[in-house]
């Protein structure tokens, strides 16, 4: 077996490439690749011929994976045009709710439609950007928001990268999914609640310390209502 540092080489390259160097994913995987197999080329017994089929065994097995994240994609984004979709929106936009919990729960349900957090993010924000903008909601703040989010419902029975983790490993959702559900639905949705909770707080600061107030009059001027804490505060000037 090669030592530990020689395999995590070719992870740096691709890092290093795609993000230093900012060439495209498919180039940048394809140097891990490469400068995998001539790190490794000695410790694979069978010269070329072995070779050969470790990369035919290679493309067959994304081959599947492939296929079943696009079809599950796809899915997402015929969903996304069904009145259905259009009619949940509309019922969510009426909903007395906080930007970010908007933002929350949209890029979840997204997420959850297409079985994949980019797909999600995808038909979210194509979906939904302007309204995001609208809202007044800081577009960094639905960014952080969004990238956890979409790790939340994504990971539904129906994931397509999770029907091939199950295919792998000769398990199925009886057997397994409880433990998937755990790691990937219900942690990852009590860190983006809190989040949502921090960012939230900070957003509504933003806008307080904004707020121009005229000095030279007695003026109690502002009463916010937390809705995420709870919490009243009033701001007292004169």
């Amino acid at each position: 077996m090669p030592h530990w540092v020689i395999a995590f080489i070719p992870i740096i390259l691709i890092l290093v490439l795609f993000n230093g160097f900012h060439l495209d994913v498919v180039p940048s995987v394809f140097s891990g690749v490469a400068l995998a197999a001539i790190l490794m080329f000695k410790f694979v017994k069978g010269g070329i011929e072995q070779w050969v089929k470790v990369f035919n065994k290679g493309a067959a097995d994304s081959g599947v994976a492939i296929l079943n994240t696009a079809i599950v994609v796809g899915f997402g984004g015929v969903v996304k045009n069904t009145q259905g979709f259009a009619d949940l929106v509309t019922a969510l936009k009426g909903m007395s709710m906080p930007p970010l919990v908007f933002v929350m729960i949209t890029v979840a349900i997204c997420a959850g439609a297409c079985g994949s957090a980019s797909g999600g993010m995808g038909v979210a924000f194509n979906a939904l950007k302007d309204t995001y903008l609208q809202m007044g909601v800081s577009l960094p703040y639905v960014h952080r928001i969004a990238a956890i989010a979409a790790g939340t419902l994504d990971t539904l029975p129906h994931q397509g990268a999770q029907i091939t983790l199950l295919g792998i490993c000769k398990l199925t959702h009886k057997e397994a999914y409880w433990d998937i559900a755990v790691t990937q639905i219900f942690i990852p949705l009590s860190a983006v609640v809190y989040s949502s909770y921090l960012h939230s707080w900070a957003y509504r600061i933003k806008k307080i310390s904004e707020i121009n107030i005229d000095d030279e009059n007695s003026l109690r001027i502002l009463t916010c209502m937390w809705w995420e804490s709870g919490v009243l505060f009033v701001i007292d000037r004169g």
